[in-house]
């Protein structure tokens, strides 16, 4: 479940302003647009909580709110407006100064951005989400040392930081180091809820180390488990299938190639791979009537292209 409010609980309280008495109208719309965001359902949050902020204006908690919802909900632009009014009536509290850095680099401004996060780290250093997003824009102008430094750095101040572990395990496994990369994946595995979006990366990018190692029994039961957290692609498919077929699961191996066919018909890969499984499976069932004891054949596939250079064995 994505975390509530995290520029309003980011801050230093010594830059909050004081508090601004609401209606019970307007609290009753906050309360309303906290449950809605929590089921998932972000327009009906933003209806309620824009509602709420209508009849508070003057209210830059129910604001900041507001603007962490849109940017949550990907509308940079929108929360651009409330955070640049929040930054002039509150130029030394660091949050609206993260928000609006946030909304531009939304936007692909990362040179205003960085110079937002840099002026918001200057009034509070310990604020995770803008060395996250620090980390983030190096990452965007490939100084991966640098964002690297950045993402450690929140784990610094915040050791159970799933997004910053996420982020560095990515860029580990992209540098071809899958066994720095597993013990992070391991660790948001064990700790996130079932179902929950973050979990289901992890699963994912842990399967890929397993398969760059070649422990495919492994590889494919957490592909298998970390896809539905995805946007379900046929290379997504063909990569499951093909660990599942080294794996010795021709079943879901040829499921996932005829889910990535449905996305993508003319895939030459999965096209290819499901003949060759077909070619199993047929051979598989031949020799099973001729004996009991046998086993089925694999012919040699070319194996899927990998995204790095290849690890040491993971422990």
């Amino acid at each position: 479940m994505v975390l509530i409010c995290a520029l309003i609980s980011g801050g230093c309280s010594a830059h909050r302003p004081p508090p601004t008495a609401r209606s019970e109208t307007a609290e009753r719309l906050v309360e309303q647009s906290r449950q809605a965001r929590e089921r998932g359902e972000l327009h009906s949050a933003e209806t309620l909580l824009t509602a709420a902020v209508d009849r508070s204006p003057s209210d830059g908690e129910m604001r900041l709110e507001l603007a962490e919802l849109l940017l949550e909900d990907h509308n940079g632009e929108a929360a651009e407006a409330h955070l640049r009014a929040l930054l002039a009536r509150m130029p030394d509290d660091p949050r609206p100064c993260i928000g609006l850095a946030e909304a531009r680099f939304q936007q692909h401004d990362v040179g205003e951005a960085e110079s937002l996060v840099e002026r918001a780290l200057e009034l509070d250093p310990r604020q995770t989400r803008g060395l996250l997003l620090h980390g983030k824009i190096e990452q965007a102008r490939r100084n991966d040392r640098r964002a690297l430094e950045d993402y450690y750095q929140v784990l610094a101040f915040d050791p159970d930081h799933i997004e910053a572990k996420e982020l560095i395990a990515e860029l580990h496994f992209q540098q071809g180091d899958a066994r720095h990369a597993a013990p992070l994946l391991r660790s948001i595995i064990e700790t996130a809820d079932q179902g929950n979006a973050e979990r289901g990366k992890a699963q994912w990018l842990l399967g890929q180390c397993y398969a760059r190692d070649g422990r495919w029994s492994d590889a494919a039961r957490l592909l298998g488990e970390g896809i539905a957290a995805r946007h379900e692609s046929a290379r997504d498919w063909y990569e499951l299938a093909e660990v599942s077929r080294r794996a010795g699961d021709l079943r879901t191996a040829e499921a996932a190639v005829e889910r990535g066919l449905q996305l993508a018909p003319s895939d030459l890969q999965l096209l290819t791979l499901r003949d060759a499984l077909h070619d199993e499976v047929r051979f598989a069932g031949y020799h099973e009537g001729a004996t009991a004891n046998a086993r089925p054949r694999h012919e040699p596939l070319p194996a899927p292209p990998q995204i790095g250079g290849q690890s040491a064995s993971i422990p």
